[in-house]
């Protein structure tokens, strides 16, 4: 009891000491100023408890880190001003030399490298100067010579990078100096710094850098050589585009040595393994154009994968009638290459003879599915679709594609607008199939599309079928979410109450327990804004989860939690930091990443990584890194409630704070909605892409910033690059999603749903939901779309845990 009471004394006191407010602005300093409340816990002799006590921050240390957080937000003017107050006033050359960078990159940002190019050269020349912040000035000197064209210039002050910080960012920088030799058409000198990277086993650019030696070895009509880094690489290489790449410019080479026997072989072999790669189309172009025999079926593959859809029909037809005992695949990928030629009666006649004569075949399943496809998109037959998929099931009832079939049949006819059909359908499932997963989703679909017609005594009992077969604490909140909206819609609003009370105890923190609790408020979502308090400090909340931290996993009363010292002993982490202050982050968080799973079992250097990641601006990683600490503390989604609050506010941060306080005034929004969208889209990082092209913090597709740019006229001088500059994405991602609040009259989910899926599905949804906000969410076929308003719904709530005042 009375180590019970020191511990609470010893917070107490910390509390009381601390400043009042730290803010979340990544730290660009190039001083580390470790403080850890290791040295002020007390040990097992000690009598008193010492204060911890601040240690003031230089102000101008303080205003490099402002400035650098302002230009990782895109706040360039703010961060101009910084580092001007630093030339003013520091008396440290290093720190002055720190904004003279900084200065000369926002100079960079605004296309006047022949401005920053002086200012540059200044901290180079400058031997006194700490040799990190040479080398990092004359990267920026050789971007700026790049963007002028002096190829020479450039690659010579990347070498020079080498030279003041070796053993870095060597094979990075050498690669960088080879691609501008090759600009200068110094193929010598960019042969040089290609090879020093292909001989460094340990580059992760390795790949990359021996296929340009080879390229520059073609150039050269050194086609022997170039060969010989070819084929290294396609034998080394575990990826199939990379490996038909290098088969056709191996074969290329060869082609010039005058082998053409040899060239061949590399272009067959990609054309019977690595189809899907436009590199081998290219060498089957040569393999047919010098009338050397191909298979047919091969060649077909190829063609369709090129998109030469009547190549590709032509060489099956040919194949299939060379070959009367072929198996499916031809007719498979012959009724593809109908569907994209918009030829669908001639696609879905393949798929059938595929089903009639080859019963047995890897497509079979495919060709019923793709038929059922075919008919309800493409010829707006969904009676048809869905009878195809219900005739597959009672063709085939053991197979283990039936219950999607299934589902899939009903979900066919509920698009379609055969709500009935699609209910018996759907609820079916559950007696045919009760051991497939999907019968419960079924059984809940039908008791939605029951609730939708009306027919709520048989909707309940849907609904109520899904708790008896049981489920997990998503489904049970779900099924009795919906129990209470049908008691409802009977006038039963005391079973109603008691549905909602238990659904709200199902599944503490998701989506449907969480609705369920506003159900039995009468709130629509979204429709109250909560009161809360973003006023942080961070080095108390820290110093807290250092506490218990020692506590959950027996540490020594002495550990640091704030110290780099043993982190920066990783290569790859020191490679990291280096990369960050180069501007390089997504490269740069590749490499956090892989630090970050290398500790992944350590605590003490997860923390370590946690902090450090949420002060760079790193937040995807710090966010991880904290929930990583939790589950390594055994803690389940329920538990973290209580953890800390240190690691929910960084899993959960006001990042961007004053960027979006801005943006939620201008246009009206909850700052909270704009944190859980942000958090959804991109957990808080600005120099991501997804695959389908959308960029930056809120995920934007380039078409709607042009869209975005049109309405606001800002900022000057646009492009799509400056998706990538948070200040810009987050008031672009905004303003798009207040102008679908207001197009869908105030309707948060419509408007979420628009922003993921586009308002043209949403008009469909939201004009069967009938106002009705739960049912619209089960209206959403997309299961993406669905779980990105539920997430972030889940996200609101819990932001509102995490930050609620006391009021």
């Amino acid at each position: 009891m009375l180590r019970k009471l020191l511990w609470s004394l010893l917070i107490a006191i910390f509390i009381i000491a601390s400043a009042c407010s730290t803010s979340s602005k990544p730290n660009g300093s190039e001083v580390e100023i470790e403080t850890s409340s290791a040295e002020l816990l007390p040990s097992e002799v000690m009598t008193a408890t010492p204060e911890p006590t601040a240690t003031p921050t230089p102000l101008p240390v303080t205003r490099i880190d402002n400035g650098a957080y302002y230009i990782f937000s895109g706040e360039l003017e703010k961060a101009r001003l910084e580092f001007e107050e630093v030339k003013n006033n520091a008396t440290d050359e290093n720190l002055i030399a720190s904004a003279n960078i900084y200065l000369a990159r926002i100079k960079i940002a605004n296309n006047l490298c022949k401005n920053a190019i002086p200012i540059l050269e200044s901290v180079v020349n400058s031997d006194s100067i700490k040799n990190n912040l040479r080398s990092n000035a004359s990267y920026f000197l050789g971007q700026c010579f790049l963007e002028m064209n002096q190829f020479g210039k450039a690659a010579l002050a990347y070498q020079n990078y080498i030279d003041l910080n070796p053993g870095i960012l060597d094979a990075f920088m050498y690669e960088l100096a080879g691609d501008a030799y090759v600009k200068a058409g110094d193929i010598n000198n960019a042969i040089l710094m290609y090879a020093a990277v292909a001989g460094d086993s340990t580059a992760d650019n390795q790949v990359s850098a021996k296929i340009k030696l080879g390229q520059m070895y073609v150039l050269e009509a050194d086609y022997t050589n170039a060969v010989r880094i070819f084929m290294e690489v396609h034998d080394t290489s575990s990826n199939d585009y990379t490996r038909a790449q290098m088969n056709f410019l191996a074969g290329q080479s060869y082609l010039m040595l005058g082998l053409p026997e040899q060239a061949y072989a590399r272009f067959q072999e990609s054309v019977e393994n690595y189809p899907k790669s436009y590199d081998t189309y290219s060498g089957l172009v040569t393999l047919v154009n010098e009338g050397i025999k191909v298979d047919e079926f091969y060649r077909g593959l190829v063609d369709y994968y090129a998109q030469k859809y009547g190549l590709a029909i032509d060489a099956f037809n040919r194949y299939l009638n060379a070959n009367p005992q072929h198996n499916g695949s031809a007719h498979y990928f012959k009724a593809l290459a109908y569907q994209a030629i918009d030829q669908p009666l001639e696609a879905i006649q393949e798929w059938r003879v595929l089903i009639k004569d080859h019963p047995a075949d890897r497509f079979y399943v495919d060709a019923w599915e793709d038929i059922a496809y075919t008919q309800w998109a493409y010829l707006d037959d969904y009676r048809a679709g869905a009878q195809t998929l219900i005739s597959f099931v009672k063709e085939n009832p053991s197979s283990e594609s039936a219950p999607q079939a299934l589902f899939d049949a009903g979900r066919i006819y509920e698009r379609g607008g055969y709500l009935s059909e699609a209910a018996a359908t759907w609820s079916g499932m559950i007696d045919q199939y009760p051991q497939a997963e999907i019968s419960s989703r079924g059984l809940y679909l039908s008791g939605i599309t029951l609730y939708r017609l009306n027919n709520f005594p048989q909707a309940l009992e849907s609904f109520q079928r899904i708790l008896l077969f049981g489920g997990n604490p998503t489904i049970t909140a779900a099924a009795n979410l919906w129990i209470g909206k049908t008691y409802k819609g009977l006038g039963d609003l005391e079973n109603a109450n008691t549905s909602w009370r238990q659904a709200s105890e199902a599944d503490p923190t998701g989506y449907y327990s969480e609705r369920a609790k506003q159900l039995m408020e009468d709130q629509a979502p979204y429709s109250i804004p909560a009161s809360v308090n973003f006023a942080i400090n961070f080095d108390q909340e820290r110093f807290i989860a250092e506490i218990w931290m020692q506590k959950t996993f027996s540490l020594p009363a002495d550990t640091n939690f704030i110290t780099l010292a043993e982190l920066k002993e990783n290569n790859t982490f020191v490679q990291a930091v280096a990369l960050w202050d180069l501007g390089l982050y997504q490269v740069a968080r590749t490499k956090f990443e892989s630090v970050r799973d290398t500790f992944s079992q350590d605590p003490i250097n997860l923390f370590r990584l946690t902090n450090y990641f949420r002060e760079i601006g790193l937040y995807r990683s710090a966010i991880y890194g904290s929930r990583q600490i939790l589950e390594l503390a055994n803690m389940s989604d329920l538990d973290t409630l209580n953890a800390p609050l240190w690691f929910n506010h960084v899993r959960f941060g006001d990042y961007y704070q004053e960027i979006v306080a801005e943006n939620a005034a201008r246009y009206n929004l909850d700052p909270l909605l704009l944190l859980s969208l942000m958090r959804q889209e991109s957990f808080f990082e600005g120099f991501v892409a997804s695959s389908a092209g959308a960029r930056g913090v809120m995920q934007i597709m380039p078409v709607t910033g042009d869209e975005i740019f049109g309405y606001l006229g800002w900022p000057e001088n646009y492009s799509a690059e400056d998706l990538y500059i948070p200040a810009v994405n987050i008031r672009y991602g905004a303003s798009y999603l207040s102008r679908m609040r207001d197009y869908f009259k105030g309707d948060i989910f419509a408007a979420l749903a628009a922003y993921n899926a586009g308002p043209g599905n949403v008009l469909k949804w939201e004009n069967q939901a009938s106002n009705d906000p739960d049912l619209f969410l089960e209206m959403i076929p997309y299961e993406e779309t669905r779980r990105y308003i539920t997430n972030i719904f889940e996200f609101y709530q819990l932001y509102i845990t995490f930050y609620r005042t006391n009021e």
